[in-house]
Order: structure tokens, then sequence, then C-alpha cells
């Protein structure tokens, strides 16, 4: 019964988590202060928590998700008396990480694609010399997206720092002492309609899993061990996406709101999926089979997020920032470890 209610009481603190970070970008974007201090402050502490994130994830995929389910696949053979050598956990894995890849693969090229269409749409002029506001302004604001591409990395390439604008008319451009840079962010965020439900699809693919994995567990421990990694990384991702989504939709930030209210509610939605597995009126047999395989592709995801996602901004090179990233790198890996080691359930 703890167990259960344990689950429950995760779904309900992911969707206030999650809806609390996206909402924050609101306030701090349209209401607060861009300073360039701030700006550079949030972007270290956003990559701190990053790092904390990805190893947290790599010690629950590592210790959890992996350990956990190899041996409910394995209490399936047994009960089931299917004796085999083949590594079918780990190719459930491999599936969960190759599905998340192609899903994100699809939707990348989607934005592409929409992208080169809205570019080629306009009456395009090249304006340079005194216009070269655009590069101050750009500077802002594909800093802020390239922190949802290392959350998630589904997002399409981050702004160009170029030296050049796409407008419809040069006479339109206005100092930049005389403009917020509102006029000049429709020609940069992200498409609407189809591109934003293929970017809230993927998003939610993810978070869908994620909550699976939850709701999947056994014990009490393990439930709160995977949501705490699950709910670091959430959180992030739910604050670059509110920021991301708060600078496509200035005027009605209400369809932004609505948007992130749609993804808030998706790892609620796996784990209820988990529990209704782990609860249900199936037999033994066929909700062990059905959970391994489950936890499996949460484990191909995990896997994904952790070193496709989240490490290999870190740790692919060496700088003097690199040994603080490393640092909390090992500390969310210890923390999954110390809860692992005091799992007595």
């Amino acid at each position: 019964m703890k167990q259960y209610q344990s689950k429950i009481l995760t779904a309900v603190v992911l969707f206030i988590l999650t809806m609390v970070f996206s909402l924050i970008p609101y306030f701090m974007l349209l209401r607060g202060s861009r300073s360039i201090i701030s700006s550079r402050l949030r972007d270290r502490v956003i990559a701190l928590m990053n790092c904390l994130a990805g190893g947290a994830f790599l010690g629950t995929f590592l210790l959890h998700i992996l350990a956990e389910g190899s041996e409910e696949f394995e209490e399936y053979k047994e009960k089931a008396g299917w004796s085999t050598e083949f590594p079918l956990f780990n190719l459930f894995v491999a599936v969960g990480f190759f599905l998340v890849s192609f899903v994100e693969l699809i939707a990348h090229i989607q934005f592409q694609r929409n992208r080169g269409k809205n570019v080629n749409s306009c009456n395009s002029s090249t304006v340079t010399g005194p216009t070269m506001l655009n590069e101050r302004f750009n500077d802002h604001i594909s800093t802020d997206r390239s922190q949802l591409q290392g959350a998630i990395s589904v997002i399409s390439d981050p702004v160009q720092r170029e030296p050049s604008l796409v407008c419809h008319n040069v006479n339109e451009i206005k100092p930049y002492e005389e403009t917020d840079g509102r006029h000049l962010e429709k020609h940069h965020h992200l498409p609407k309609g189809v591109q934003a439900l293929l970017l809230l699809f993927a998003l939610s693919f993810h978070t869908i899993f994620d909550g699976l994995a939850v709701g999947l567990q056994t014990s009490e421990s393990e439930v709160w061990s995977v949501f705490a990694a699950i709910a670091i990384h959430k959180s992030i991702i739910a604050f670059c996406l509110g920021l991301e989504l708060f600078q496509t939709n200035p005027e009605k930030p209400w369809r932004a709101i609505l948007w992130l209210l749609f993804f808030a509610l998706m790892s609620p939605l796996g784990i209820v999926i988990g529990i209704e597995l782990t609860t249900g009126h199936m037999n033994e047999t066929a909700k062990l089979l059905a959970s391994s395989i489950l936890q499996g592709l949460a484990g191909g995801t995990f896997l994904y997020v952790t070193f496709l996602e989240i490490l290999c901004q870190y740790l692919g090179h060496y700088s003097s920032g690199n040994f603080l990233n490393q640092f909390f790198i090992f500390f969310g890996f210890a923390i999954m470890a110390g809860a692992k080691l005091l799992d007595h359930d």
C-alpha cells in the first residue's frame, strides 16, 4: 500500500514541479531582467544541474533499471519454463534506445524542412553594417535555446550567429535603442502548428517512459530513487522548454501554458500506466513479461538521454570548468548508488 501511495505522490509532485519550473521563464523573461550577468549565471547553473541529472540518470540506468529489469525478466523465464542464453532484456533496452533516436530524427528533419520553407517564403534581404544589432540579439536568444538543446536534443540547431537578418523590408528595421528585439524574434522562433506539436510529441515520448520507470518499480525505495533522477532532469527540461515557448509566443502566453500543461501530464500518465501494470488483474507471468519489456524500453530512453543528450556535452572537451562538471556528474551518480545501497526492500 505504501508503494502505491508513493507512486501517486510522485505523479502529483512531478506534475507540480514541471508546471512550476516551466512557468519561471514567463516571469523571468517577460516580467524580469534580461541582463548579461544574470543570463550567464543562469546558464552556468543549468549546465551544472544538467551534469547532476546526467550522473543521476547514469546511476539510475546501471544500478536500478538495468538490474531490476534483468531480474524481473529472469524471473519471468523461470516461471514460463523458457530457457535461452540470448540477452533479450538488453535487446529491449536497445529497442528503446533506437525508438527514441528514430522519433527525434524524424522530428529534427521536420523542423529543418519547415524552417527552410519559412525562410524561403520571405522577400529576403541581407542587411550588414549598422544592423549588426541582430548579432547582439542572437547572442542572447541562441544561448537560451542551446540550453533546451542540452536538455533534449529534438530542438533544431541553435540560431545562427551571423551579422545578417532575414526580413520583409529593410526599412522596417529600427535602431536597437527603439525596440526590445521582439520584432526580430518573429523571424527566429520555432515554427508554430505542426512543428510545435512535433516538439511536444518528442518531449512527451521521453517523459512517458520516464514515468513508466517510476510506475514499474516494485519497492518504495526504488520508486523514490528513480523519481529523484527524473525530477531533476524534468525540472531542467521544463524550465528550458518554458523559456523557448514563451519566446515563441510572447503575445499569447496562454498558448504556451496550454502546451506546457500537456507536457506536464505525460510523466504522471506514464506512472499511472506503470501502476496499472504492476497492480492490475493480470497473471503473474504476463505481468513480469510486460513489466520487464517496458523497463527495457524505459532503460533505452535513459541510455539515450544520459549519453547522447547530457554527458556528451560536458565530457567531450576539457576546460577549466570541466572539473566542476565532472564533480556534479559523479555526485549525481553517487546519490543513486547510495540510494541503492540503502535499499533493504
